[in-house]
């Protein structure tokens, strides 16, 4: 039923996905000089299309807005601008920022057109080209503690482009070579601009104005466009000749780039949270208090389970986690055993490999801080430090990872006795770390499903081989074990690869999702995502850009080290800012991580007793069950008796005002928010796919039917609307409906008008 929820590695680390130290340095080879009196200036262009009458500025203070005192200027046509008397040190660690002026600035895609609503663009320090695709860059520095060369070489392997991201590629188009490739980059740019511009409409019609930063919005809206990236550069693809950035921002094939409503205020509270927090004393909470409580969720046998843990520290220092699933048959958390885990893991220091029990590890405090000394290794110590917040009122989905949100009551708030951390883990020094698995015999490896002696199949009980892949199109010859690092690496780069088989290299799981690095003889690592028909039947190659990887040798022994991306690192199960890590031992090639030296700020809120038994009582399981929507054939030109019949025919049942009063609905479009009075607010799109704020009266009819009532004024024509609901089913997260909505420019004849009878499920707040 259940699985041990810290896979591998130290005990207490694999309570996060942890990330790099956030960092805003860069190169300043762009000022004109090095002086650093005041007198340097900075030269660049800003562009969606060129922007021509838009504020840049030096971002001094690094908060994502030009503010007062801060070098500012205004971009002239064709999108040029200097910021003048600044100096080589503000250029050196400030990031560049540029914001619309609506009603002045021009996208000269558009030219004669100025821009009506607003976006603002970033760009990494020293950089001389902001755009889309720049903001995505610094978003990886700001937010995930990237380097700048991390940053780009992660936003070019989700772009799948050699080319840089951070480069002029309205300029670039004219490029006799790569001109076409800068033409899609372009295009990418200004759907992101048109999806950045939608979001902000949304927020700023669903959150009061005064409580968003920009550096909160730009850092939300960009991570949303960030995880629908693939799916932007699918449509753009998709609509050839026909392609407009507007209208695939409206579109329902990119409905994934739009925030989604009932979440965005919890997720920018939960941003300003990680700014607000202060010191915390762990050496306290692990030694004499509750411990630190994670929760996780994870999939085992095609099915989403949860869980969590407890960290605690005895008197002696001696680390002890307790494991705790939900059981889906029984109802209620049992304690997950450990018993018969031999799991190892394998650190490189003082000239060999030192293999140690999982939990070999101690603590000893460091004023607030913990000092975590693994397998007795001193070359393996870590220490951690924290923040915390105080999380009363707050709602408790927005604390917990994506999986978990599913299974809590929305409605559900901590108390005034629930407290949240955020952790950082510092290393001294580079570690290396192999995983073994320790079992009795070859065949325990791999849950037991092991066919000794074929290929594919792990050698020893280690469990933790890399195998083989030739490369000559021919899988039957691929597939032993890898002896010397040698055999991983390709001489040449495959010519247009199709399937697995075309390629060297070693694989990347996690996620769901399989990657293909192809090792390349002089340190080009090629990238590829693998994908397979859902009956997994055929399989095809997406080319995902390319890296670098490098052989050294560290304690004597030869290791291969490769600088993956930090996106598709963490979609391959690697700790944030870990990088991939082949080395031999006892005759086989295994894979492990290396992560550099430094601190790991952590991303993942864990909690204290009091929050740990709270979010256990919002815990419900059977939200975990997505409600149904009524199937109903599509007519546009239905009635409201069409709509009547069709609530019969979906056993609809009569809404009362509990279902109604205090809560908020939510779907694609927008939100209805509904008042104890028969008032009302709809935050959201309306026919011409603006974002509106419109009041509404609603009232419950005789019929036991929902019934809105609002108008808008638009260019002087005032449209009557109208919608009407029947209750299907609901539960705590959920509401299922079936909806009919009117409109007419004569109020007298609003309810004669047809519309769209439609089955949906809305969520509920």
């Amino acid at each position: 039923m259940f699985r041990q929820l810290v896979p591998t590695g130290a005990a207490l680390a694999a309570i996060l996905i942890a990330s790099g130290c956030s960092s805003s340095s860069g190169n300043s080879d762009d000022s004109d000089n090095n002086d650093a009196s005041g007198n340097a200036s900075l030269e660049g262009k800003a562009a969606d299309g060129y922007l021509a009458g838009a504020r840049v500025c030096l971002d001094l203070n690094n908060n994502s807005s030009c503010d007062d005192g801060e070098p500012t200027t205004t971009t002239s046509a064709g999108g040029g601008y200097t910021l003048e008397g600044v100096t080589q040190e503000q250029i050196a660690n400030s990031p560049i920022v540029v914001e619309i002026i609506v009603g002045e600035t021009i996208d000269e895609d558009n030219p004669g057109e100025t821009i009506d609503k607003t976006y603002t663009l970033t760009a990494p320090a020293g950089s001389a080209f902001v755009s889309p695709l720049t903001t995505m860059v610094q978003n990886e520095i700001k937010e995930n503690g990237l380097s700048p060369d991390e940053a780009k070489a992660s936003i070019q392997a989700r772009l799948g482009t050699e080319l840089d991201p951070t480069e002029d590629y309205v300029a670039g188009s004219d490029d006799g070579t790569s001109g076409e490739e800068f033409q899609r980059l372009h295009k990418v740019a200004q759907v992101t601009r048109a999806v950045m511009q939608k979001n902000i409409e949304l927020v700023n019609t669903v959150v009061d104005e005064t409580g968003v930063s920009q550096e909160d919005l730009t850092a939300l809206i960009v991570e949303q466009v960030l995880e629908a990236l693939d799916d932007i550069q699918q449509a753009i693809e998709t609509a050839g000749d026909g392609f407009n950035a507007d209208g695939l921002a409206s579109s329902d094939e990119l409905q994934g780039t739009r925030l989604d409503p009932s979440k965005v205020e919890e997720q920018l509270e939960e941003r300003r949270d990680r700014r607000a927090a202060t010191a915390a004393n762990l050496a306290a909470l692990l030694t004499d208090g509750d411990g630190l409580n994670f929760f996780e969720a994870f999939e085992e046998e095609g099915a989403l389970m949860f869980g969590y843990g407890n960290v605690q520290a005895d008197g002696e220092g001696v680390i002890s986690i307790t494991q705790y699933g939900y059981d889906t048959l029984g109802g209620s958390w049992s304690a997950m055993s450990d018993e018969g885990n031999q799991q190892q893991d394998c650190l490189l220091g003082n000239g060999d490999w030192r293999c140690f029990a999982q939990d070999n590890e101690t603590i000893s405090t460091d004023a607030n801080n913990v000092r975590i000394l693994r397998g007795g290794l001193s070359f393996a110590e870590e220490i951690i430090s924290g923040e915390q917040i105080n999380l009363q009122d707050k709602r408790i989905a927005a604390y917990l990872e994506h999986e978990y949100q599913a299974v809590i009551d929305p409605a559900a708030t901590f108390d005034s006795s629930a407290l949240g951390y955020l952790l950082t883990f510092t290393r001294s020094q580079d570690t290396y770390e192999l995983y073994k698995d320790n079992v009795e015999s070859v065949g325990d490896c791999w849950d037991g499903e092991v066919i000794e002696g074929n290929t594919w199949s792990p050698t020893d009980t280690w469990c933790n081989n890399v195998f083989v892949h030739t490369g000559d199109g021919n899988h039957e010859t691929d597939g032993d074990a890898a002896t010397s690092l040698s055999q991983l690496i390709s001489a040449t780069a495959a010519s247009n690869p199709q399937y697995r088989a075309d390629l060297g290299g070693i694989d990347l799981y996690g996620d769901g999702n399989q990657h293909v690095v192809e090792l390349v003889s002089g340190g080009t690592a090629n990238l590829y995502r693998l994908e397979r028909s859902s009956m997994g039947e055929s399989e095809s190659l997406i080319a995902a850009g390319s890296t670098s990887w490098r052989l050294s040798t560290v304690e004597t022994k030869e290791v291969l080290v490769i600088d993956l991306p930090a996106d598709i690192a963490l979609r391959s199960d690697y700790d944030r800012g870990a990088m991939p890590l082949l080395a031999v031992v006892d005759g086989y090639v295994r894979s492990g991580e290396m992560m550099p030296a430094g601190g790991r700020s952590d991303k993942q809120w864990v909690f204290n007793g009091n929050a740990r038994e709270q979010i256990k009582t919002a815990f419900d399981y059977t939200l975990l069950e997505a409600l149904a929507a009524c199937d109903i054939a599509e007519n546009e030109d239905s009635s409201f008796a069409d709509f009547d019949t069709a609530a019969t025919n979906c056993s609809a049942v009569s809404f009362t005002s509990g279902d109604i009063a205090g809560k908020s609905f939510f779907f694609g479009d927008g939100a209805f928010s509904f008042t104890q009075d028969g008032n009302g607010l709809y935050q959201g799109e309306i026919n011409d796919g603006d974002f509106v704020s419109l009041g509404f009266t609603w009232t419950i009819n005789g019929d036991g039917y929902l019934i809105l009532n609002t108008q808008h004024t638009d260019d002087g024509v005032t449209q009557y609307l109208r919608m009407n609901l029947a209750k299907v089913e609901a539960n705590a997260r959920q509401i299922s409906v079936v909806s009919f909505g009117q409109e007419s420019e004569d109020n007298n004849a609003l309810s004669s008008s047809t519309g769209e009878v439609n089955g949906e499920v809305w969520d509920v707040r």
